[in-house]
């Protein structure tokens, strides 16, 4: 199908434990081992969304030579996180970073309290070009991902990668990333990322769409509080978090392991308490 004789990457993709758990009972590495000798696999490697227990024991299992985790400024502690990072680079693994600007959250533009932070950067960049130099920066990231759907995103990233190095920040700047961390984890609400993993939703409801006009609603209270309760009641009944029945078949999909059915009651409570 994909009319090629051999993959350049392969990864084992979006590793938690249930599904560990299973390639281990279908012995999938006699089958790596296969494929990797007729040559039809050069690079094997794996993709994570657990815990950094499980991420070391995965990396241990195996010679991989590669894993892709979820890495940007925010999430330095999730997940594999930063030791995660610099676990697997240890063991000779190249590491691929996903959600650099945490589903597109970072590309925003920031609310006054963080502005204020990036404002203090010397070096006039966006927050899309902050977020890929924070990583950039660090000498153990080995590829960046980051989704681009126009042909300006090319150009912009191209030429921020142009302007990358190792060790390029300095100390000043990777201590204001601190502080803009703290700030967003203080005012942030919900920590959905906009992944889709979620999606969709057996009873209709738009699960990221709810959390993003919520949290939205609480980041820039000052501009868009009413708008953003708007677009809540222009949706469709079915999309709106009172639509939830608590299912919780998302939340078995859910990298973040967000307790979703219960964040839908709060949400639904929030944008129904703001109409009356």
């Amino acid at each position: 199908k994909l009319q090629t004789d051999y993959i350049d990457f392969y990864l084992l993709h979006a590793l938690s434990r249930k599904d560990w758990e299973k390639c281990k009972k279908l012995n999938i590495f006699n089958w790596l081992e296969k494929v990797r000798k007729e040559g039809k696999i050069i690079y094997i490697g794996f993709s994570f969304h657990d815990e950094l227990p499980l991420f070391k024991e995965i990396v241990d299992a195996y010679n991989w030579d590669f894993c892709q985790i979820q890495y940007n400024y925010m999430d330095t502690d999730y997940q594999a996180g930063r030791k995660g990072l610099k676990y697997a680079a240890s063991k000779g693994l190249a590491v691929v970073i996903m959600e650099p600007l945490r589903g597109g959250t970072l590309a925003s533009e920031p609310p006054a309290e963080i502005q204020g932070f990036f404002d203090q950067l010397e070096k006039n960049r966006n927050q899309v070009n902050w977020a890929l130099q924070w990583l950039w920066d660090q000498p153990k990231v080995s590829l960046v991902l980051s989704g681009m759907s126009t042909m300006q995103h090319v150009k912009d990233n191209v030429k921020y990668a142009s302007e990358s190095g190792i060790n390029s920040l300095n100390d000043v700047e990777r201590e204001i990333f601190k502080k803009i961390r703290n700030k967003y984890r203080e005012i942030t609400p919900i920590m959905c990322t906009d992944c889709q993993y979620c999606m969709p939703c057996p009873n209709g409801v738009n699960i990221p769409r709810n959390f993003s006009l919520y949290n939205y609603s609480h980041l820039y209270y000052d501009t868009v509080e009413n708008e953003n309760m708007r677009k809540y009641y222009i949706m469709d009944e079915k999309n709106r978090a009172s639509s939830c029945i608590s299912c919780q078949e998302c939340e078995e999909k859910c990298p973040q392991n967000l307790g979703i059915s219960s964040l839908m009651e709060k949400v639904a409570g929030y944008f129904a308490k703001d109409k009356e």
